[in-house]
């Protein structure tokens, strides 16, 4: 223990080294891992970046006086999820006058002493992706009860006053995805591709399904999985042989830096593609449609709140009842009028409960 709070401290110093180191810009800052280390429905609107702050409770700070935002994630930056979670996360900062720090925490063995560093340099909140970082953060909050700990991307119960975990149920983007499939396919044949077969990659599954079998209930829908979820190349084979193989004319694709491949099959071989979490558009022309997963303004909502004191803690899932974005409004507008008034009719019919995105209609 006297080793790890020794590293805890060294790891303090060389976070706040890096803010002073980093004093001319207020956001977006990626710190490489510290010396001890070895890692509505429509568009959401980017707020003017010279907004002024609303700060309605005393500041957290960090030692040289600046407020700190923390973001800690076991990835690289590079990761589509966690760049659309930093977007939040600068719009965040922006309004608030703050410095986002965001640590690249690769090795495991260091989660600890990382998330430890963080707090003790008095960040606040405190954002931790994923489900490793945040069992430890869990464990960890009670040490740190003036501290609120963001866990991202979980579902995790917790009773800790200073703890939230936040996810976004991607089942409502992908049901309405599945809806455009079905009126657009020429073919009935539309397919998924995923990284691996996973509890959040079959919401997305799962979703789409029910919202093509919804749409229409004879278009058939092929499943594949790429098995990694940052190899490009690989998607784009796995797209490729879906579509010489299954002869479907568009692919949804969830699978992070693999599905950029499937785009690209899917744009090779001449078909559509509708993207997944961020607007996707502009990485082809073959992508129509984009389901929104917009972690980006569920962690903004929580760091608001944790900046104006109302930090509710809790297990919370984002959707359309926190009236966040499924969809971009510049696809919607490229739909015909009739497919935009089906879209419209759909969510209505999942606000009032009318529509189950859990249910397949086809089964």
């Amino acid at each position: 223990m006297k080793k790890k709070r020794i590293t805890a401290i060294l790891l303090t110093l060389a976070l706040a080294v890096g803010t002073l180191a980093g004093c001319g810009s207020k956001s977006g800052q990626t710190e490489a891992p510290a010396p001890a280390a070895a890692e509505d429905a429509g568009k959401a609107e980017t707020p003017a970046q010279d907004a002024q702050p609303e700060v309605s409770e005393p500041e957290e700070t960090t030692g040289n006086g600046e407020k700190t935002i923390g973001l800690l994630v076991p990835a690289t930056v590079g990761d589509p999820f966690i760049a659309l979670s930093i977007k939040g996360l600068d719009r965040l900062a922006a309004e608030q006058g703050a410095t986002l720090r965001t640590v690249e925490t690769l090795d495991s063995a260091e989660y600890e002493d990382q998330i430890r560093a963080m707090a003790d340099m008095g960040a606040n909140p405190v954002y931790l992706m994923w489900g490793d970082l945040s069992e430890i953060a869990l464990r960890l909050a009670p040490e740190y009860p003036d501290t609120d700990f963001v866990l991202c991307d979980v579902d995790m119960e917790t009773d800790e006053p200073n703890v939230s975990s936040v996810s976004v149920d991607p089942s409502e983007a992908a049901f309405i995805a599945g809806v455009v499939a079905a009126n657009t396919t020429e073919k009935k044949k539309v397919g998924f591709i995923a990284h691996a077969d996973r509890p959040v990659s079959r919401k997305f599954r799962d979703g789409y399904i029910n919202g093509v079998h919804y749409a229409d209930p004879s278009v058939e829908v092929a499943v594949a999985y790429v098995g990694d979820d940052q190899d490009p190349v690989k998607g784009r084979e796995v797209a490729k042989l879906m579509i010489q193989n299954e002869g479907v004319d568009l692919i949804f694709q969830s699978a992070s830096q693999s599905g950029l491949g499937v785009i690209s099959g899917c744009e090779e071989m001449g078909i559509k593609c509708i993207g997944s979490d961020d607007y996707q558009g502009d990485v082809s022309d073959c992508v129509i449609w984009s389901a929104l997963k917009p972690i980006d303004e569920a962690l903004y909502m929580e760091g608001d709140a944790s900046f104006k004191g109302t930090f509710e803690s809790g297990d919370k899932v984002y959707g359309l009842s926190y009236g966040l974005s499924l969809y971009t409004e510049i696809e919607f507008n490229n739909l015909p009028a009739e497919l935009q008034k089906t879209v419209t009719d759909v969510i209505d019919g999942i606000n009032s409960g009318e529509i189950d995105v859990k249910e397949d209609t086809a089964a």
